[in-house]
């Protein structure tokens, strides 16, 4: 890549924790079709300290022994949490469908979703994406960050970069952060970096899955308590790979006639078809006989 690009996936500065915020989280799932027609889904889901009545626990410190604070992420976005909704409707790409927001317990899900009928129109639609961006454009990245959709003989094979997945959502994260964020109350400690991670990736292709998704890994360092010294572990483990890559088998074309619910290839009816024809002519000459 020719500039260089802060990836969302940077987060969770120490004080970031401490002052009680948690990224939004992003999952990429993504369907391709034999023909490379498919569809691809955002999905933004961000905690809503508003529709608790009591605190909400830091995902990374859920047996409280860590003293991160609470989560307080309504606070710093003016308008609230549901501004998020009103921002992705007035401008977001035409091609791009933005459903309505979702609510369930603390959580506020935004999606935002496109469809393509070829692998060109995939290739369009996030280039586009991608230069929506104010820092970014397509030809920042070199071929192999780029995705690619080969079919060979009896196998299909999809190749994305998480960096390009990355910089097809930062026209919408810059947007936020410099729209409804609030930067006095962020007091300098909360970057446009920190607001939203990559949390979860799914990619279908024909009948085959691969997926990195979100958890949380009990025996994973979190580094050290930041009075004791200590050693801590627990932590939400998001996706890690650069690259993502499947392959899968493609399915058999075959063109099939139905005789009597009975699915037979085409090239055996048009066998029997020719063989009842000349029985039939056979027995004919034989009667005239």
């Amino acid at each position: 890549m020719k500039k260089r690009f802060i990836s969302l996936g940077f987060m969770f500065l120490f004080i970031f924790i401490l002052a009680g915020c948690w990224a939004g989280e992003i999952t990429v799932d993504t369907t391709i079709n034999a023909d490379g027609s498919g569809e691809r889904v955002f999905v933004l889901e961000v905690m809503d300290d508003t529709l608790s009545e009591e605190v909400i626990l830091n995902p990374e410190d859920p047996d409280q022994v860590k003293d991160y604070g609470p989560v307080l992420n309504d606070k710093h976005i003016e308008g609230g949490i549901p501004a998020i909704q009103t921002w992705l409707e007035e401008n977001a790409p035409a091609f791009l469908t933005v459903e309505p927001m979702q609510t369930e317990g603390v959580i506020r899900t935004f999606t935002l979703s496109f469809t393509f009928d070829d692998f060109d129109e995939f290739l369009e639609r996030m280039q586009t994406l991608v230069n929506l961006s104010p820092v970014l454009s397509w030809d920042d990245f070199d071929a192999d960050e780029l995705p690619t959709f080969v079919c060979e003989d009896d196998t299909c094979t999809f190749t994305e970069s998480r960096i390009i997945v990355e910089a097809a959502l930062d026209w919408a994260i810059d947007g936020i952060f410099n729209s409804i964020y609030d930067e006095a109350d962020l007091a300098g400690f909360v970057s446009k970096a920190d607001i939203a991670v990559l949390a979860s990736y799914r990619v279908t292709v024909i009948e085959e899955v691969y997926e990195e998704m979100r958890h949380f890994d009990p025996d994973a360092d979190d580094g050290e308590h930041p009075e004791t010294g200590e050693p801590q572990f627990g932590k939400v483990i998001f996706v890690e790979s650069d690259m993502f890559e499947l392959t899968a088998d493609r399915p058999e074309e075959r063109q099939a006639v139905s005789c009597g619910g009975t699915s037979t290839s085409l090239p055996f009816a048009l066998v029997a078809l020719f063989g009842m024809t000349a029985a039939l002519g056979t027995a004919f000459v034989l009667k005239r006989r």
